[in-house]
């Protein structure tokens, strides 16, 4: 592979594609196939040929138009921000070659990744995981690095943290469990009854079945509690943090924008993770699968056609880790 890929400019700048859009926020129905026009990287993208989409309760939020004052009005939109292809073409300063099996997400509000091809900055791609399919790929960026940012870099989990984790085997909640595993933490896992193995298996030390047990009721201490569902409020679950210890929340409102601001200076902190796709983390989250160390659960998949039902089974929240779309 050479040291710096060959941008090449594109042959058909009236190409179309297949891609998924919205003209208006709404339910499931708002999805649609359109032809539009295949897009043109810049310097530092590159262009990816889409064989594999995540699909991702933020890609609900975002067709709902609950992120609308960031996302707008200016219809079609193509949502989606997971991806997993090749490489067709590459800016004259992006570091990845033609030709390499790559996956990543797309740092857009909106995404862009409901598409037959996708313009990415190539800092928000990795190099794809060797032992596993792209369909299989295409499940871990956006879900793995909330997890991995939420519980590394935010709550600051070290070798002999006790860990809560909420939500444990949803798409983020299957990736948390292991990752603090990885980073040598005592996990405890809340889920529902019928997913008590699957989280079990995935290495949890101790798993709470939220339908027998309130979470407010626990004597034990930890030193940072991931709420993935986002179903609880710092002041409800900060008797359950050691002194020092963080909550971190996933899902943007004014109480968790509050929490964090006024906990700012305090012992025990409240945070909201804001997951930004990196190479780095894509790197590091690729060494942990090829070693066998993390295991990536798939739930099913999906033709792209199908995107609506896609997101009605997404819907039900009856997912157990991860939904994808086949690029068919």
């Amino acid at each position: 592979m050479s040291a710096l890929p060959q941008y090449r400019k594109h042959l058909h700048p009236h190409e179309k594609m297949r891609a998924i859009v919205i003209e208006k926020y709404g339910g499931p129905d708002v999805l649609r196939e359109a032809s539009v026009p295949r897009p043109v990287p810049t310097r530092d993208q590159v262009l990816v040929r889409t064989r594999f989409i995540g699909v991702n309760p933020k890609d609900i939020i975002v067709r709902k138009g609950k992120f609308q004052v960031a996302t707008g009005r200016r219809f079609p939109i193509i949502i989606g921000h997971d991806i997993a292809g090749e490489v067709v073409e590459a800016g004259v300063d992006a570091d990845l070659a033609v030709g390499e099996a790559v996956y990543g997400m797309i740092n857009d509000f909106a995404g862009r990744g409901y598409a037959e091809y996708a313009a990415v900055d190539a800092d928000q791609l990795g190099r794809a995981p060797t032992s596993i399919d792209l369909r299989v790929a295409a499940a871990v960026p956006l879900a793995a690095q909330t997890a991995l940012q939420a519980l590394r870099d935010d709550g600051h989990v070290a070798q002999g943290h006790e860990v809560l984790i909420n939500g444990a085997s949803g798409g983020v909640g299957v990736f948390a469990v292991q990752i603090a595993k990885i980073l040598g933490a005592n996990v405890t896992a809340v889920c529902s009854h019928r997913n008590i193995e699957l989280v079990r298996e995935l290495g949890a030390d101790q798993v709470i079945d939220y339908g027998k047990t309130e979470l407010v009721s626990l004597d034990q201490r930890f030193d940072a509690i991931f709420d993935v569902f986002g179903n609880y409020r710092f002041d409800k679950l900060k008797h359950l943090l050691k002194p020092h210890g963080t909550y971190v929340h996933t899902i943007p409102s004014a109480r968790i924008f509050k929490d964090v601001a006024r906990t700012f200076v305090r012992k025990q902190r409240a945070k909201l993770v804001i997951v930004r796709s990196r190479r780095s983390q894509l790197d590091w989250l690729r060494q942990q699968i090829d070693s066998g160390r993390l295991r990536v659960v798939l739930d099913r998949s999906f033709p792209l056609r199908d995107v609506a039902d896609a997101h009605r089974y997404m819907e039900t929240k009856r997912a157990r880790g991860k939904v994808v779309l086949e690029v068919d």
